[in-house]
């Protein structure tokens, strides 16, 4: 007796598409979901399973002065390409 496996395609088999936020966007939703519902840090990182360092990060970003924060915010919300990375925020 002969066994035979089949497997998918691999075009049937996707992944999900990764999506990818302007981190001050996203920082500026932490920062009002934290005044919106009193939550403290460390209960918006559990709420949204990420460190507290993490959120603490994020929100730090929101104290860039106020020229680089603008020319980020107008590069908008790019969900399909990584347009500016952490890494090149920390030179900031």
């Amino acid at each position: 007796m002969k066994l035979e496996f089949a497997f998918p395609s691999s075009s049937l088999i996707s992944k999900p598409l990764k999506t990818y936020r302007t981190l001050i966007i996203y920082a500026q939703e932490l920062a009002e979901e934290i005044s919106r519902e009193g939550l403290t840090q460390a209960e918006l990182a559990r709420k949204h399973g990420i460190s507290r360092a993490r959120v603490n990060q994020w929100l730090s970003l929101l104290k860039l002065p106020k020229g680089e924060k603008k020319r980020i915010l107008e590069m908008g919300d790019h969900w399909g390409s990584r347009v500016l990375t952490e890494r090149k925020l920390r030179a900031l």
